[in-house]
């Protein structure tokens, strides 16, 4: 690989789009100002933005990086800001019946003490085999950093559209989940088993079944993560099955991912359910907005090119 002077940077910065040698830069500024002035930026805000001005400043390679991981850095900046706004635009109204009957009364389980949801079922089937794989599966280092590392991989693979497409298909899927939590607020199956079907505001996050993680490891895994969640009440749909699936879509055309990949998708579902984090409900309405969102990218910027790069597969033998 070529190590390139200051000289050959600053050229190619000059022809580079004029989006990273002044849009990011003007943006970074702004995000930064904006941060201060409502709570005040931390290390965190300058370590994103010195990243993101890095890879967009440094070269043309990094550039190409920059625009698979500008789609990543969204989303955590737009969930980042959510703690300033979620009060002002939350709909008056929380949904506590619905979500849960609709699980008793289409996944019920009867049993001799009566009818229980699929989760309330599980609360009373734990095991310590079960708290470790799932929790381990619903850590946010796995289900984020499965997509983070297939954007990474379909772009060495020289399949940029494709990396460029998933990543914003995740980010535009997550901005329309956000939006449902507040224009549809709805618990979680463990604030009713805590709370009752009474909506209280005050009650903070909680990592319900996922903590039981926490005790296996020794360590607060689970309680920093889904502990200081941005919304109590953002149980509609469930974001967490949109990754996998949005990753087992994407990376379909690498047999031994997609294998992979398919056993973690599963692995979420359960989770997510055995957890006491989400409703079978909350899943299916997960796989219906990842499917809708891309449906609307094909629909607003045509099918993947279907170039021989684009067709290449991960062989799982090699012929001699």
């Amino acid at each position: 690989m070529k190590v390139l002077s200051m000289r050959e940077r600053i050229e190619q910065l000059r022809r580079a789009p004029r989006f990273f040698s002044i849009g990011v830069p003007a943006l970074c500024a702004a995000y930064l100002a904006l941060a201060q002035a409502l709570g005040g930026a931390g290390p965190e805000h300058f370590i994103a933005v010195a990243s993101f001005l890095g890879l967009s400043l440094w070269s043309d390679g990094s550039r190409r990086l920059a625009r698979v991981g500008m789609p990543f850095l969204l989303y955590g900046v737009v969930y980042d800001s959510m703690r300033w706004y979620e009060d002002i635009i939350r709909s008056p109204i929380i949904h506590l019946h619905e979500p849960y009957n609709f699980d008793l009364r289409i996944f019920g389980i009867h049993t001799a003490a009566g009818t229980l949801t699929p989760n309330e079922w599980f609360q009373l089937h734990t095991s310590r085999v079960l708290d470790f794989v799932c929790g381990l599966s619903y850590t946010p280092f796995l289900f984020i950093g499965e997509s983070v590392l297939l954007a990474l991989y379909l772009l060495y693979r020289g399949q940029e559209r494709r990396a460029v497409r998933f990543t914003w298909v995740f980010v535009i899927s997550n901005f329309v989940g956000f939006s449902l939590y507040y224009l549809y607020p709805a618990a979680p199956p463990w604030y009713v088993a805590a709370h009752g079907f009474t909506a209280d505001l005050s009650v903070r996050a909680s990592a319900a079944g996922a903590a039981r993680f926490d005790q296996l490891v020794g360590l607060p895994v689970m309680a920093s993560f889904y502990g200081k969640s941005a919304d109590v009440f953002g149980a509609i749909p469930s974001l967490h099955v949109v990754y996998p699936m949005l990753a087992l879509l994407y990376g379909w055309r690498l047999p031994r991912f997609r294998r992979v990949a398919a056993v973690y998708l599963f692995l979420v579902c359960l989770s997510a359910v055995y957890l006491n984090h989400h409703y079978i409900l909350d899943i299916l309405i997960g796989f219906v907005l990842g499917l809708a969102v891309m449906a609307a990218f094909r629909l607003a910027f045509g099918p993947l090119e279907q170039d021989t790069r684009d067709l290449e597969v991960e062989p799982d033998r090699v012929a001699v």
